[in-house]
């Protein structure tokens, strides 16, 4: 139920008590069964005041109290109940499907930072790093939606010894010579920096030399060596192109790419500002800011002088608050990743920086994958183990294809309905679950048209439009006698559809896309029960469910693309 209606209620008890509205407002809450009401205010709390029997107090209230327009009430034992005529509620809940605009505006006014996915350069990515694309890409949109202005940010691995290793062996493929590196530098890709990044353990484990050299080879980066920074940016470059075309096709979009190098120039005065403040202490030759008894130490500088992860995260931080000025700033990384960012905005904290209150973890759980037994288990990328992202695409896509091309060989578009179907199924299957959940990838239960899949929400659309199409024209609402529309079904499918606000705002609260993924399904759900039980295009049917309909088309595709569900109209 929307914020005004909740308002009323407690304002109509207000009056009839003699008491500030805010004090009822506070107990307002929804009954567990809609047939009892959509609000509910326990008596509890007035029992002893009144010398009554909270029975007995709702009992009271029932005859004082009166219903806001289109509504009555309900004494339901100690609970005193509003329950919105469906006629009203059809009303209401039609008119919110037919407006566009943002679905909530709690978070006018403020911004939020999301900064997900950030992949490290030059290693292809496997199917377990979909989990931050897709929960953070959600998330975005869910804030959009609540009313936020939002700044994606993808925070790139772009900076390390890792980079020192891919040139020091990229140049060994090429005899160590510049003009033959030089010439080879245009054509590297994912796939070439991939297939260097796994063969430098085992090239090291035989000549532990290559070690240093790569150490050395990473200090002529940071020296703006000629031929070291010409590697490093055609490294950066080749897998930026990859990660956008991966990004357009699971509907991640940045307003930024901002990687670690980025923040390099930063790092000094970070480290003068600890100093200044008195936490920066020296241990064992590193310099290091205690953060409590629980956790350990934030390492800020090593012995040698070098910066970490950690250096680069509050560097970050403090320039984006100072850039952006956001209200809320999300890091979607996996749960492994807690103590680090513990120690970051601890720091933050005892620094008594303006964005340590702002900072805040959104951890997910694994991705696990089946065993030859049968079980589940941990993917992995160590030593090249797990599948690349982009092959798991494109399997997902290839068995669509063959599912369309036997159910419907003349659909409009096969390719397109296939991508937005296979690509659908891949990212609902990783919000469907609460993000601290591990997800459990079986790529055949993923692409089910039953059950809580993405196919299966996508299919209740498909089937709306297709009783639009075959219905014609809808009146408009202006028209509707709302009075027709009256079966516990028609409650049940117009309460779930009123959901939207609340459910976003609930997403943002949580930081949960798997709240919307699960709002996807409910409508699913209460329509195919509404539509079993009541004629839609029949004579004997009323316009009124047919415009109902059209409702739940129009909410059930905002919800799909919050999730990141390509509505289809055909299937």
């Amino acid at each position: 139920m929307n914020d005004s209606l909740r308002s009323a209620f407690a304002q109509a008890i207000a009056t009839c008590l003699n008491r500030p509205v805010e004090d009822i407002l506070a107990g307002i809450g929804v009954p567990a069964d809609v047939k009892h009401g959509h609000l509910s205010f326990p008596c509890f709390g007035l029992s002893k005041e009144l010398r009554k029997a909270p029975v007995a107090i709702a009992l009271q209230l029932l005859e004082g109290v009166v219903a806001p327009e289109g509504c009555e009430i309900l004494a339901t034992g100690p609970y005193l109940n509003l329950k919105v005529l469906t006629s009203s509620l059809a009303k209401a809940i039609v008119a919110q499907a037919f407006r566009d605009g943002t679905v909530s505006t709690s978070g006018q006014s403020k911004t939020a930072l999301v900064d997900y996915s950030s992949p490290n350069i030059g290693k292809e990515l496997v199917y377990h790093h979909i989990r931050s694309t897709v929960i953070g890409a959600s998330l975005c949109r869910l804030y959009k939606a609540a009313g936020w202005n939002v700044v994606a940010v993808n925070h790139l691995g772009d900076w390390g010894t890792q980079f020192g290793k891919l040139t020091l062996m990229f140049l060994r493929e090429h005899g160590m010579d510049e003009a033959a590196a030089r010439a080879a530098l245009p054509s590297v890709n994912l796939q070439t920096l991939n297939r260097l990044y796994v063969g430098f353990k085992p090239a090291a484990e035989k000549e532990p030399e290559l070690e240093d050299q790569a150490r050395e080879w990473f200090r002529k980066i940071e020296a703006n060596d000629a031929l070291a920074r010409a590697c490093w940016e055609r490294f950066v470059e080749a897998t930026r192109e990859e990660l956008t075309r991966l990004y357009v096709d699971l509907d991640a979009h940045f307003d930024h790419y901002l990687g670690e190098s980025f923040y390099e120039d930063k790092l000094t005065a970070l480290v003068e500002r600890l100093d200044k403040a008195g936490i920066l202490e020296e241990s064992e030759g590193a310099q290091v800011v205690k953060v409590g008894d629980d956790v350990p130490p934030c390492l800020i500088r090593k012995k040698d002088g070098s910066t970490l992860y950690a250096t680069r995260d509050l560097a970050a931080a403090t320039w984006r608050h100072e850039k952006f000025g956001f209200d809320r700033c999300l890091y979607v990384v996996d749960a492994g990743q807690s103590l680090h960012f513990r120690q970051v905005f601890r720091v933050l904290e005892r620094l008594q920086d303006a964005s340590a209150s702002k900072c805040v973890h959104i951890p997910f759980g694994l991705v696990l994958g089946r065993t030859d037994d049968g079980g589940w288990a941990k993917t992995s990328t160590r030593m090249g183990g797990g599948t690349p992202l982009r092959d798991v695409m494109n399997a997902a896509i290839d068995r669509i294809r063959q599912i369309v091309a036997e159910r419907n060989p003349d659909v409009p578009d096969a390719e397109g309905l296939s991508k937005a179907l296979g690509l659908g199924a891949l990212v609902f299957n990783e919000l469907k679950s609460r993000r601290t959940s591990d997800s459990k990838f079986d790529l055949d239960l993923v692409l089910s048209f039953e059950g809580d899949t993405g196919p299966y929400v996508q299919y209740a659309y498909v089937r709306l439009c297709g009783i639009l199409r075959k219905a014609g024209a809808v009146i408009a609402p202006e028209a509707a006698r709302w009075e027709l529309l009256c079966e516990p079904e028609t409650e049940k499918l117009l309460v779930t559809l009123g959901k939207l606000p609340e459910r976003v705002d609930l997403a943002v609260e949580q930081n949960e896309p798997s709240v919307l993924a699960q709002y996807c399904l409910e409508i699913a759900e209460a329509f195919h029960h509404f539509y079993s039980k009541h004629r839609v295009l029949e004579h004997e049917a009323s316009p009124e469910r047919l415009l109902l309909v059209e409702a739940t088309r129009r909410i059930l595709g905002r919800a799909m693309k919050l999730v990141g569900l390509t509505p289809v109209e055909r299937m």
